[in-house]
């Protein structure tokens, strides 16, 4: 009788701790990316649609890096209010790398940004 209690009690802690059988949230996690992994996205975007040359792109890559830094940090302290001043600046970094014709077809490609 003791092997057969002790032999439910076994089976039953394994069956508590095998996979899938505890709950979870209904809702998945949906993982996040860190601003310097969203920036190199980015800049390799740009690269194509900008035609970006080696310098420029290394430019580039630090002015996205820091913009999605500032961007997230504004969102998570909800300073909403900050975000179209980040965008000028964003913008006006932009045209000092770029040329003419490439922030104008930036704008065109990236209207979100």
């Amino acid at each position: 009788m003791k092997n057969l209690i002790a032999f439910i009690l076994i089976n039953l802690t394994l069956l508590s701790c095998a996979p899938g059988t505890t709950p979870t949230n209904s809702t998945p996690k949906v993982a996040e990316t860190s601003p310097e992994a969203e920036a190199r996205t980015l800049t390799t975007k740009m690269k194509t649609k900008l035609e970006l040359d080696a310098t420029q792109e290394d430019k580039i890559l630090i002015i996205n890096v820091v913009n999605n830094k500032i961007l997230k940090r504004l969102r998570e302290n909800n300073e909403t209010d900050k975000l179209s001043s980040t965008k000028e600046k964003f913008h006006t970094e932009l045209k000092a790398v770029l040329t003419e014709s490439q922030f104008s077809k930036f704008l065109v490609e990236f209207p979100d940004l």
